[in-house]
């Protein structure tokens, strides 16, 4: 399981900016499996919880919005409009911060 993690953020982190999480959206939804659609609800739910969290931490000392973008990249996974979304909002902060390519 650990492996798949680590692969699928690979794979995220090579994807072009303003693209990463339509393609990791097309990843995961490539194969409709019966797995799928079990999994998608599940990690819906666990990304709600990782946003909760990060709310939560932007009130006390914490890495608050690195655990909310974490829980809306778990939901975009499920989600084609927050996956565009996400894209878009990649391509603004980049531009804001002057960078080309992180990764």
């Amino acid at each position: 399981m650990f492996k798949h993690i680590k692969d699928d953020w690979k794979k995220l982190r090579q994807s072009e900016p303003g693209h990463r999480f339509q393609d990791r959206y097309e990843r995961r939804h490539s194969n409709g499996s019966n797995w799928k659609k079990f999994w998608g609800p599940v990690m819906i739910g666990i990304g709600l919880l990782v946003v909760g969290f990060g709310i939560l931490l932007l009130v006390i000392p914490g890495p608050g919005w690195v655990t909310i973008t974490l829980g809306l990249a778990l939901i975009a996974g499920e989600s084609l409009i927050l996956a565009k979304i996400l894209d878009v909002l990649e391509l603004v902060i980049r531009k804001l911060l002057g960078k080309q390519r992180m990764g």
